[in-house]
């Protein structure tokens, strides 16, 4: 009897042994009749190019459109996905696609339920007649100006700009016969901006929304698959957003002495991409609406990188002009008047106060 029971709990121990060396191995001596496991391959996505160096993607991202090119650069397929499966952070899309090399485009952000117009467009491809180098990401503009009184033809973007995202991945997908799920992510960065600016009247007169135009001028509405500029229509961006607002400023009533606040001038814009090598051709430009007087015209990249070393310290990460344009998406700039004209000595960037002597910028 106990013999009996020995020799059945051997044969039960090397069945499970046997049992579970299938089950984790896709050796092919163990599945001559039943063919190799299959493998997964899988494209997960962060966003992390922020100045908190956090994965903002499960937060942020409303949606995502994969678009698959094989080794020749011809398109093959397209995943999209947006909604609440985003905002897991194991999300990720599941590839059916056969072994081979292939080159991976995503816009992240071109369809946000809810929205009453997107704000970028995307190229729609072709089946193995679309090449990579046709895919071309463009901002919806308007023929319409918040400031001109008639059409002269400009095209102008007045639109709070939905967030948009972008990364380019070539990878081979290989089949190892072991089952195992690939993993390949690509690291977004982030393309469109929100710029604050705030004009202040030192003379403490009140300021009114509409005796001032504030515009910025850039050739950016057309991104390549490399995220790189195309094209060289100047795009008149105007505010989405001009009131006036309390701002830091205190003045003193000339009747009972007390202390009053000045109303500054608030204009909120977008922008889509802001690259380091075109410093010198986006331009802020502030004009009195009254009589047309250009009040300001600076270069914008420019006075954004001023601030750049503060971060740097901040965090104890160096960065490149070009890392830093994408890691930051918001900038606020005020500016300083006195009795209507720009006092070009200073202005405020993200609450630090610049003095433009030491850094050699002007008008």
């Amino acid at each position: 009897m106990n013999i009996l029971k020995k020799e059945k709990a051997l044969l039960t121990a090397a069945f499970v042994a046997i049992s579970s060396l299938l089950m984790t191995s896709c050796d092919d001596s163990f599945f001559e009749n039943e063919g190799d496991c299959e493998v997964t391959h899988v494209i997960k996505f962060v966003y992390d190019m922020n100045l908190k160096w956090a994965n903002a993607f499960p937060s942020e991202v409303n949606s995502v459109n994969l678009y698959v090119f094989d080794n020749n650069g011809l398109f093959v397929k397209q995943y999209q996905e947006s909604g609440e499966r985003l905002s897991d952070r194991d999300f990720a899309i599941e590839l059916d696609l056969p072994v081979g090399t292939y080159r991976f485009l995503a816009w992240c952000g071109l369809n946000n339920p809810g929205a009453t117009e997107e704000s970028f467009t995307v190229t729609q491809p072709v089946v193995g007649q679309t090449t990579l180098q046709d895919v071309i990401c463009s901002l919806n503009t308007q023929s319409a100006s918040v400031y001109a009184r008639s059409d002269n033809g400009s095209v102008y973007s007045n639109k709070r700009l939905s967030f948009l995202y972008h990364d380019y991945l070539e990878e081979t997908l290989v089949d190892n016969h072991d089952g195992s799920v690939y993993e390949y992510t690509m690291q977004l960065t982030k393309d469109t901006n929100h710029i604050r600016i705030i004009l202040q009247e030192l003379n403490g007169e009140d300021i009114d929304p509409d005796d001032y135009a504030i515009t910025i001028e850039a050739a950016n509405g057309a991104l390549g698959w490399d995220n790189q500029l195309l094209g060289s229509t100047v795009i008149t961006y105007e505010p989405w957003n001009q009131v006036n607002d309390e701002v830091g400023v205190g003045k003193i009533d000339v009747i009972d002495g007390s202390l009053k606040y000045v109303k500054g001038l608030v204009a909120d814009l977008s922008s889509s991409r802001m690259m380091a090598t075109s410093m010198k051709d986006m331009m802020l430009v502030i004009t009195n609406s009254e009589n047309g007087e250009c009040i300001a015209r600076v270069p914008i990249i420019q006075y954004a990188l001023l601030s750049k070393e503060y971060y740097e310290h901040a965090y104890g990460h160096e960065m490149t002009a070009q890392e830093f344009l994408d890691r930051e998406d918001e900038y606020v700039m005020t500016f300083f008047l006195e009795n209507g004209r720009w006092i070009d000595s200073y202005i405020d960037i993200q609450q630090w106060r610049i003095v433009f002597h030491e850094y050699g910028l002007g008008n």
